[in-house]
């Protein structure tokens, strides 16, 4: 129920004005029955209410007319959304590059794609509007999840990757023709790939710098994102004595996930630490802002009949009574 003219309703705050002029009369014609009798009377309750029911029907019926006057109305509000958010698809970095302990959450040490499954998986919860897909590489790329919008079953693969689920190596440019495939006959806003590695394109049949053409031609924005230290950083690793922590040189393309990135008109990011990570997401977030439009449509019918009958009829059910039943008072 809704009211088509609201403003109506201040009327009501005549009704107070109403009650205590309507009391203070019949303060002065009591107190002049009394002194005319040469005492004073004792009601009851009930002749009370008798004396007063004129008042308060006539009351009723004010208000039933100011509801009327409001237009009250009944049916129901649609809302139509159309979603225009966007396309994104992950491409992760799961090499043995990516088991470097060099970074922490809180106060434990992890490796890289612990870190980047924790700061993803917070990432795929706040694009609530967006479809998601995940890719993985290593050897080769593979597709783990197609586009979606059940961001659920995206999030249960992120948390699933492992060292080494796509081989050893780095595919880099065989991680972005994969998505280009996936994205570039979809009709989103907006496409977006975000490639996150820690290395440098050591595999795959396809090279970045082509695969980044492919991007410019379907106008797919590809945001790379480099991780974890360069030089010597520290790796477990498995001997027959156990486990032993060990140092090794690695570096990251740098200059080649630049060029990607501004080519596609995107943006490349270093990630050093957790709290850096974080921060690039955050930026992505803002930079690749989701729109929606939404529609409201209403189908509401006036039933002010009611009200207008109503007071129409309180109003005759008080004249009756106060010129027959009532005419006493």
């Amino acid at each position: 129920m809704s009211f088509a003219s609201p403003l109506f309703f201040l009327l009501l705050l005549l009704v107070p004005l109403l009650i205590f002029l309507h009391f203070k009369k019949a303060k002065v014609s009591g107190l002049q029955l009394s002194l005319a009798n040469g005492n004073r009377f004792k009601t009851s309750i009930l002749d009370t209410l008798t004396f007063h029911l004129p008042f308060i029907l006539r009351i009723l019926a004010i208000v039933l007319i100011i509801i009327t006057l409001a237009r009250p109305q009944f049916g129901q509000s649609m809302i139509s959304e159309k979603n225009l958010g966007l396309d994104i698809i992950l491409l992760i970095d799961t090499s043995q590059s990516m088991s470097a302990l060099d970074f922490k959450i809180e106060e434990d040490t992890v490796d890289r794609l612990t870190v980047l499954k924790k700061i993803v998986s917070e990432f795929i919860i706040s694009r609530t509007n967006d479809r998601l897909g995940l890719i993985v590489f290593g050897d080769e790329a593979y597709t783990q999840c197609p586009i979606t919008r059940d961001h659920g079953a995206v999030l249960d693969l992120v948390r699933q990757l492992y060292i080494g689920a796509a081989g050893n190596a780095t595919a880099i440019g065989s991680a972005i023709a994969l998505g280009v495939k996936r994205l570039k006959d979809l009709d989103a806003k907006s496409k977006v790939l975000i490639l996150m590695t820690d290395g440098q394109n050591t595999a795959g049949s396809i090279s970045p710098l082509m695969a980044t053409e492919l991007a410019k031609k379907y106008h797919i924005k590809v945001y790379t994102i480099g991780i974890g230290q360069e030089g010597e950083v520290p790796f477990l690793i498995k001997t027959p004595y156990g486990d032993k922590l060990i140092k090794q040189n690695v570096t990251i393309d740098e200059a080649t996930l630049t060029e990607i990135a501004e080519s596609t008109a995107a943006k490349y990011f270093r990630a050093k630490s957790t709290e850096e990570l974080t921060a690039i997401y955050d930026e992505i977030n803002k930079l690749e802002k989701t729109e929606r439009e939404v529609k409201q449509y209403h189908n509401y019918q006036d039933k002010y009949e009611y009200f207008l009958w109503a007071a129409f009829l309180i109003f005759i059910l008080e004249l009756g009574l106060a010129n027959t039943v009532l005419k006493r008072f």
